[in-house]
Protein backbone atom coordinates (compact mmCIF):
# COMPACT_ATOMS: atom_id res chain seq x y z
CA UNK A 1 0.00 0.00 0.00
CA UNK A 2 1.21 3.63 -0.62
CA UNK A 3 0.83 6.41 1.49
CA UNK A 4 1.03 10.02 0.41
CA UNK A 5 1.43 12.91 3.51
CA UNK A 6 0.82 16.20 2.25
CA UNK A 7 -1.29 19.49 2.89
CA UNK A 8 -4.33 18.26 1.90
CA UNK A 9 -6.96 19.06 4.71
CA UNK A 10 -5.84 22.94 4.46
CA UNK A 11 -8.53 25.14 3.07
CA UNK A 12 -6.72 26.23 0.54
CA UNK A 13 -7.55 25.44 -2.85
CA UNK A 14 -4.38 24.63 -4.04
CA UNK A 15 -3.05 22.47 -1.21
CA UNK A 16 -6.60 20.38 -1.60
CA UNK A 17 -6.68 19.86 -5.49
CA UNK A 18 -2.96 19.25 -5.45
CA UNK A 19 -3.76 16.43 -2.99
CA UNK A 20 -6.25 14.85 -5.22
CA UNK A 21 -3.99 15.31 -8.06
CA UNK A 22 -1.14 13.00 -6.95
CA UNK A 23 -3.68 11.03 -5.45
CA UNK A 24 -4.94 9.98 -8.67
CA UNK A 25 -1.81 9.91 -10.42
CA UNK A 26 -0.69 7.38 -8.02
CA UNK A 27 -3.80 5.00 -8.30
CA UNK A 28 -3.44 5.45 -12.02
CA UNK A 29 0.52 4.38 -12.07
CA UNK A 30 -0.02 1.36 -9.05
CA UNK A 31 -3.71 -0.10 -10.59
CA UNK A 32 -2.03 -3.28 -12.46
CA UNK A 33 0.57 -4.20 -9.08
CA UNK A 34 -2.33 -5.72 -6.69
CA UNK A 35 0.00 -5.17 -3.81
CA UNK A 36 0.39 -1.21 -4.18
CA UNK A 37 -2.80 -0.25 -5.62
CA UNK A 38 -4.35 1.02 -2.38
CA UNK A 39 -3.12 4.50 -2.24
CA UNK A 40 -4.36 6.27 0.83
CA UNK A 41 -3.66 9.92 1.97
CA UNK A 42 -2.59 9.95 5.76
CA UNK A 43 -5.01 12.08 7.18
CA UNK A 44 -2.55 14.20 9.97
CA UNK A 45 -4.45 16.86 11.16
CA UNK A 46 -2.96 18.93 13.76
CA UNK A 47 -5.22 20.80 15.96
CA UNK A 48 -3.03 24.12 15.07
CA UNK A 49 -3.65 23.61 11.62
CA UNK A 50 -7.86 23.22 12.22
CA UNK A 51 -7.55 26.50 14.30
CA UNK A 52 -6.12 28.19 11.29
CA UNK A 53 -9.13 27.91 9.30
CA UNK A 54 -11.77 28.23 11.96
CA UNK A 55 -13.96 31.00 10.46
CA UNK A 56 -13.37 33.15 13.86
CA UNK A 57 -10.14 32.89 15.77
CA UNK A 58 -9.97 32.77 19.23
CA UNK A 59 -10.08 36.67 20.88
CA UNK A 60 -7.10 36.52 22.49
CA UNK A 61 -5.80 39.64 21.61
CA UNK A 62 -7.19 42.99 20.28
CA UNK A 63 -5.80 42.05 16.48
CA UNK A 64 -7.50 38.52 16.50
CA UNK A 65 -11.15 40.82 18.12
CA UNK A 66 -10.52 43.25 15.45
CA UNK A 67 -10.25 40.68 12.51
CA UNK A 68 -13.57 38.73 13.69
CA UNK A 69 -15.40 42.18 13.19
CA UNK A 70 -14.68 42.44 9.85
CA UNK A 71 -15.31 38.84 8.67
CA UNK A 72 -18.76 39.50 10.27
CA UNK A 73 -20.88 40.20 7.37
CA UNK A 74 -19.50 37.44 4.99
CA UNK A 75 -19.71 34.57 8.61
CA UNK A 76 -22.58 32.39 6.21
CA UNK A 77 -20.31 32.54 3.47
CA UNK A 78 -17.20 31.51 5.18
CA UNK A 79 -19.17 28.39 6.67
CA UNK A 80 -20.49 27.30 3.49
CA UNK A 81 -17.21 27.42 2.24
CA UNK A 82 -15.78 25.35 5.07
CA UNK A 83 -18.85 22.69 4.45
CA UNK A 84 -17.69 22.50 0.80
CA UNK A 85 -13.71 21.75 1.48
CA UNK A 86 -15.03 18.84 4.43
CA UNK A 87 -17.51 17.51 1.40
CA UNK A 88 -14.17 17.54 -0.75
CA UNK A 89 -11.76 16.41 1.59
CA UNK A 90 -13.90 13.44 2.63
CA UNK A 91 -15.60 12.38 -0.76
CA UNK A 92 -12.96 12.88 -3.09
CA UNK A 93 -9.69 12.07 -1.03
CA UNK A 94 -9.00 7.90 -0.03
CA UNK A 95 -7.95 9.01 3.30
CA UNK A 96 -6.39 7.29 6.53
CA UNK A 97 -8.32 7.36 9.93
CA UNK A 98 -7.39 10.84 11.37
CA UNK A 99 -4.65 11.47 13.27
CA UNK A 100 -2.51 14.57 14.91
CA UNK A 101 0.53 13.38 16.75
CA UNK A 102 3.73 12.38 15.85
CA UNK A 103 3.20 8.78 18.10
CA UNK A 104 -0.70 8.29 15.71
CA UNK A 105 1.65 8.86 12.92
CA UNK A 106 4.32 6.39 13.61
CA UNK A 107 1.82 3.41 14.71
CA UNK A 108 0.01 4.47 11.00
CA UNK A 109 2.92 4.76 8.88
CA UNK A 110 3.42 0.37 9.77
CA UNK A 111 1.10 -0.32 7.05
CA UNK A 112 2.31 1.04 4.13
CA UNK A 113 4.74 0.08 1.72
CA UNK A 114 6.39 3.26 0.51
CA UNK A 115 5.20 6.87 1.91
CA UNK A 116 5.75 9.79 -0.76
CA UNK A 117 6.25 13.33 0.54
CA UNK A 118 3.45 15.30 -1.36
CA UNK A 119 3.85 18.65 -2.95
CA UNK A 120 2.84 21.92 -1.71
CA UNK A 121 5.11 23.79 0.79
CA UNK A 122 5.29 20.76 3.10
CA UNK A 123 8.94 21.19 4.08
CA UNK A 124 8.62 25.18 3.94
CA UNK A 125 10.13 25.38 7.53
CA UNK A 126 8.31 28.62 8.42
CA UNK A 127 4.72 27.68 7.69
CA UNK A 128 2.78 27.74 11.45
CA UNK A 129 1.46 24.35 10.29
CA UNK A 130 5.11 22.76 9.66
CA UNK A 131 5.58 19.74 11.19
CA UNK A 132 8.81 16.30 10.90
CA UNK A 133 5.84 14.28 10.08
CA UNK A 134 6.06 15.84 6.48
CA UNK A 135 9.24 14.48 6.51
CA UNK A 136 8.30 11.18 7.77
CA UNK A 137 9.68 11.08 11.35
CA UNK A 138 9.27 7.42 12.77
CA UNK A 139 8.76 5.84 9.79
CA UNK A 140 11.54 3.22 8.65
CA UNK A 141 10.19 2.00 5.24
CA UNK A 142 10.58 3.53 1.67
CA UNK A 143 10.56 6.90 1.43
CA UNK A 144 10.32 9.33 -1.70
CA UNK A 145 9.45 12.54 -2.06
CA UNK A 146 7.33 14.40 -5.22
CA UNK A 147 7.53 18.03 -5.87
CA UNK A 148 7.76 18.82 -2.38
CA UNK A 149 8.33 22.46 -1.97
CA UNK A 150 10.14 24.44 0.63
CA UNK A 151 8.64 27.75 -0.10
CA UNK A 152 9.25 30.79 -2.52
CA UNK A 153 11.84 32.50 -0.33
CA UNK A 154 15.61 31.66 0.99
CA UNK A 155 15.83 30.06 4.14
CA UNK A 156 18.23 31.14 6.90
CA UNK A 157 19.00 27.42 8.56
CA UNK A 158 20.62 29.04 11.55
CA UNK A 159 17.16 30.34 12.60
CA UNK A 160 15.69 26.59 12.54
CA UNK A 161 16.89 22.67 13.27
CA UNK A 162 19.07 22.51 10.86
CA UNK A 163 20.65 18.89 11.93
CA UNK A 164 17.02 17.47 12.40
CA UNK A 165 16.39 18.31 9.07
CA UNK A 166 19.21 17.07 7.48
CA UNK A 167 18.94 13.85 9.57
CA UNK A 168 15.51 13.28 8.17
CA UNK A 169 15.83 14.08 4.15
CA UNK A 170 18.41 12.30 3.93
CA UNK A 171 17.00 8.93 4.67
CA UNK A 172 14.80 9.31 1.83
CA UNK A 173 15.19 7.05 -1.20
CA UNK A 174 14.66 9.85 -3.96
CA UNK A 175 13.90 13.37 -3.32
CA UNK A 176 12.04 15.15 -5.62
CA UNK A 177 11.27 19.28 -5.76
CA UNK A 178 8.89 21.48 -7.51
CA UNK A 179 11.30 24.49 -8.25
CA UNK A 180 15.20 24.90 -8.31
CA UNK A 181 14.49 27.63 -5.33
CA UNK A 182 13.66 24.57 -3.61
CA UNK A 183 17.17 22.97 -4.11
CA UNK A 184 18.90 26.14 -3.24
CA UNK A 185 17.33 25.85 0.08
CA UNK A 186 18.54 21.87 0.28
CA UNK A 187 22.25 23.00 -0.64
CA UNK A 188 24.43 21.47 1.83
CA UNK A 189 21.37 20.11 3.29
CA UNK A 190 21.41 16.65 1.60
CA UNK A 191 23.36 14.12 -0.06
CA UNK A 192 21.74 13.20 -2.99
CA UNK A 193 21.21 15.77 -6.06
CA UNK A 194 17.05 16.68 -5.97
CA UNK A 195 15.09 16.65 -9.34
CA UNK A 196 12.75 19.08 -10.14
CA UNK A 197 9.30 17.89 -11.07
CA UNK A 198 5.73 19.22 -11.94
CA UNK A 199 3.06 20.42 -9.53
CA UNK A 200 0.52 17.36 -8.86
CA UNK A 201 -1.86 19.73 -10.64
CA UNK A 202 -0.30 20.10 -14.05
CA UNK A 203 0.03 16.10 -14.29
CA UNK A 204 -4.06 15.86 -14.44
CA UNK A 205 -5.71 16.67 -17.92
CA UNK A 206 -7.98 20.05 -18.84
CA UNK A 207 -10.63 17.76 -19.14
CA UNK A 208 -10.19 15.44 -15.47
CA UNK A 209 -10.05 18.85 -13.92
CA UNK A 210 -13.39 19.97 -15.71
CA UNK A 211 -14.79 16.60 -14.83
CA UNK A 212 -15.09 17.40 -10.97
CA UNK A 213 -15.63 21.62 -12.16
CA UNK A 214 -19.04 22.50 -10.13
CA UNK A 215 -20.27 24.32 -13.03
CA UNK A 216 -20.77 27.72 -11.35
CA UNK A 217 -20.04 30.89 -13.46
CA UNK A 218 -20.73 34.41 -13.15
CA UNK A 219 -22.61 36.83 -15.64
CA UNK A 220 -21.95 34.44 -18.60
CA UNK A 221 -18.11 34.59 -17.70
CA UNK A 222 -17.84 37.68 -18.53
CA UNK A 223 -15.56 38.71 -15.69
CA UNK A 224 -12.04 38.93 -14.21
CA UNK A 225 -11.11 36.21 -11.82
CA UNK A 226 -8.56 37.92 -9.10
CA UNK A 227 -6.90 35.19 -7.27
CA UNK A 228 -4.30 36.33 -5.17
CA UNK A 229 -3.19 35.35 -1.49
CA UNK A 230 -1.70 38.36 -0.17
CA UNK A 231 -2.27 41.13 -2.30
CA UNK A 232 -0.59 44.57 -1.97
CA UNK A 233 -2.66 48.26 -2.53
CA UNK A 234 -0.33 48.79 -5.50
CA UNK A 235 -1.25 44.98 -6.94
CA UNK A 236 -5.28 45.78 -6.61
CA UNK A 237 -4.67 49.14 -8.31
CA UNK A 238 -3.36 47.34 -11.20
CA UNK A 239 -6.12 44.58 -11.06
CA UNK A 240 -9.02 47.79 -10.99
CA UNK A 241 -6.89 49.42 -13.42
CA UNK A 242 -7.16 45.97 -16.15
CA UNK A 243 -10.44 45.92 -15.46
CA UNK A 244 -11.70 49.24 -16.06
CA UNK A 245 -9.71 49.01 -19.55
CA UNK A 246 -11.48 45.36 -20.70
CA UNK A 247 -14.88 46.50 -19.01
CA UNK A 248 -15.06 43.03 -16.81
CA UNK A 249 -16.14 42.81 -13.45
CA UNK A 250 -13.38 41.14 -11.22
CA UNK A 251 -14.82 38.41 -9.19
CA UNK A 252 -12.69 37.53 -5.90
CA UNK A 253 -12.82 33.89 -3.88
CA UNK A 254 -10.22 34.45 -1.44
CA UNK A 255 -11.31 37.16 1.96
CA UNK A 256 -8.35 39.61 2.42
CA UNK A 257 -9.77 41.66 5.32
CA UNK A 258 -7.16 44.32 4.90
CA UNK A 259 -8.78 45.78 1.91
CA UNK A 260 -12.10 44.33 1.30
CA UNK A 261 -14.25 47.31 2.58
CA UNK A 262 -12.49 49.80 -0.06
CA UNK A 263 -13.60 47.65 -3.13
CA UNK A 264 -16.14 46.51 -5.34
CA UNK A 265 -14.90 43.28 -5.96
CA UNK A 266 -17.70 40.62 -6.77
CA UNK A 267 -17.00 38.22 -3.40
CA UNK A 268 -17.16 34.75 -3.91
CA UNK A 269 -16.45 33.94 0.10
CA UNK A 270 -18.66 30.79 -0.42
CA UNK A 271 -16.43 28.69 -2.62
CA UNK A 272 -15.10 25.27 -2.50
CA UNK A 273 -12.22 23.80 -4.38
CA UNK A 274 -14.99 22.20 -7.37
CA UNK A 275 -15.74 26.09 -7.34
CA UNK A 276 -12.03 27.17 -7.93
CA UNK A 277 -12.06 25.03 -10.83
CA UNK A 278 -14.97 25.76 -12.44
CA UNK A 279 -14.60 30.30 -12.38
CA UNK A 280 -11.15 29.72 -13.63
CA UNK A 281 -12.47 27.41 -16.63
CA UNK A 282 -15.15 30.18 -17.17
CA UNK A 283 -13.69 33.29 -16.99
CA UNK A 284 -12.52 35.52 -19.11
CA UNK A 285 -8.76 36.48 -17.54
CA UNK A 286 -7.54 35.32 -15.01
CA UNK A 287 -5.29 37.84 -12.25
CA UNK A 288 -3.26 36.11 -10.13
CA UNK A 289 0.09 36.08 -7.64
CA UNK A 290 -0.56 32.70 -6.61
CA UNK A 291 1.36 29.45 -7.66
CA UNK A 292 -1.72 27.94 -8.31
CA UNK A 293 -3.70 29.92 -9.99
CA UNK A 294 -0.66 30.17 -12.45
CA UNK A 295 -0.98 26.20 -12.87
CA UNK A 296 -4.71 26.21 -13.33
CA UNK A 297 -4.92 29.20 -15.90
CA UNK A 298 -2.09 27.07 -17.66
CA UNK A 299 -4.17 23.75 -17.41
CA UNK A 300 -7.47 25.23 -18.37
CA UNK A 301 -5.97 26.83 -21.19
CA UNK A 302 -6.98 30.42 -20.10
CA UNK A 303 -5.75 33.33 -21.01
CA UNK A 304 -3.79 35.16 -17.60
CA UNK A 305 -1.36 37.48 -15.85
CA UNK A 306 0.87 36.73 -13.12
CA UNK A 307 1.26 40.30 -11.02
CA UNK A 308 4.69 40.26 -10.21
CA UNK A 309 5.25 36.61 -11.23
CA UNK A 310 8.80 36.65 -12.05
CA UNK A 311 9.97 37.96 -8.13
CA UNK A 312 8.68 34.66 -6.91
CA UNK A 313 11.13 31.57 -7.60
CA UNK A 314 8.36 29.00 -7.96
CA UNK A 315 6.26 31.27 -10.66
CA UNK A 316 9.17 32.16 -12.32
CA UNK A 317 10.49 28.46 -12.95
CA UNK A 318 6.69 27.82 -14.15
CA UNK A 319 6.40 30.45 -16.91
CA UNK A 320 9.67 29.61 -17.80
CA UNK A 321 9.20 26.17 -18.47
CA UNK A 322 6.55 26.90 -20.79
CA UNK A 323 8.01 30.13 -22.48
CA UNK A 324 5.68 32.40 -20.81
CA UNK A 325 7.41 34.65 -19.11
CA UNK A 326 5.83 37.10 -20.79
CA UNK A 327 2.51 36.52 -18.91
CA UNK A 328 4.24 38.51 -15.73
CA UNK A 329 3.32 41.69 -15.13
CA UNK A 330 4.36 44.91 -12.99
CA UNK A 331 3.72 48.00 -12.61
CA UNK A 332 5.94 49.97 -15.05
CA UNK A 333 4.99 47.32 -18.15
CA UNK A 334 1.44 46.13 -17.63
CA UNK A 335 -0.50 48.70 -20.37
CA UNK A 336 1.29 47.33 -22.93
CA UNK A 337 0.36 44.04 -22.06
CA UNK A 338 -2.64 44.17 -21.82
CA UNK A 339 -3.05 44.89 -25.60
CA UNK A 340 -2.72 41.04 -25.57
CA UNK A 341 -4.13 39.82 -22.85
CA UNK A 342 -6.10 36.92 -24.70
CA UNK A 343 -3.24 36.01 -27.26
CA UNK A 344 -1.50 32.72 -25.51
CA UNK A 345 -0.85 30.47 -27.74
CA UNK A 346 -1.35 26.76 -25.98
CA UNK A 347 -0.62 24.46 -28.14
CA UNK A 348 3.01 25.71 -28.08
CA UNK A 349 2.51 25.52 -24.07
CA UNK A 350 0.64 21.82 -24.24
CA UNK A 351 3.94 20.66 -26.53
CA UNK A 352 6.42 22.02 -23.39
CA UNK A 353 3.99 20.65 -20.59
CA UNK A 354 3.57 16.65 -22.14
CA UNK A 355 7.35 16.22 -22.07
CA UNK A 356 7.15 17.57 -18.64
CA UNK A 357 4.08 15.71 -17.87
CA UNK A 358 6.07 12.35 -19.10
CA UNK A 359 9.21 12.88 -17.29
CA UNK A 360 7.31 13.55 -14.16
CA UNK A 361 5.26 10.22 -14.39
CA UNK A 362 7.59 8.05 -15.70
CA UNK A 363 9.86 9.04 -12.03
CA UNK A 364 6.67 7.84 -9.73
CA UNK A 365 6.82 4.65 -11.97
CA UNK A 366 10.19 4.13 -11.44
CA UNK A 367 10.55 4.81 -7.67
CA UNK A 368 6.88 3.28 -6.81
CA UNK A 369 6.66 0.17 -8.67
CA UNK A 370 10.50 -0.66 -9.53
CA UNK A 371 12.71 1.52 -6.71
Amino acid sequence: MIGIITFHAAYNFGSVLQAFALQEIIKEICVTNSDLADCRIINYRSNLQKAMYDVFQKNSNIKNMLKNILKLPYARDFKEKNIKFEGFIKNKLNLTEEINSEEGFAELAKQFNCIISGSDQIWNVRAADFSYIYLLDGYHGKKISYAASLGPLKIDWSQYNRERFCSLINEYQRISVRERGSIDNLNGIVKSNPLIHLDPTLLLSKQQWESISSGVNYNDGNFILLYCLEPTMAQLKIAKDISKKLNLPIVVLRYNNKYDYINCFVKKYNSGPADFISYISHAKLVLTTSFHGTAFSINLHKPFFVIDGMKDNRIKNLLELVELSERSIEQLDYNDKIMNAFDVDYKKVTSFLEREVDKSKQYLINEVLYG
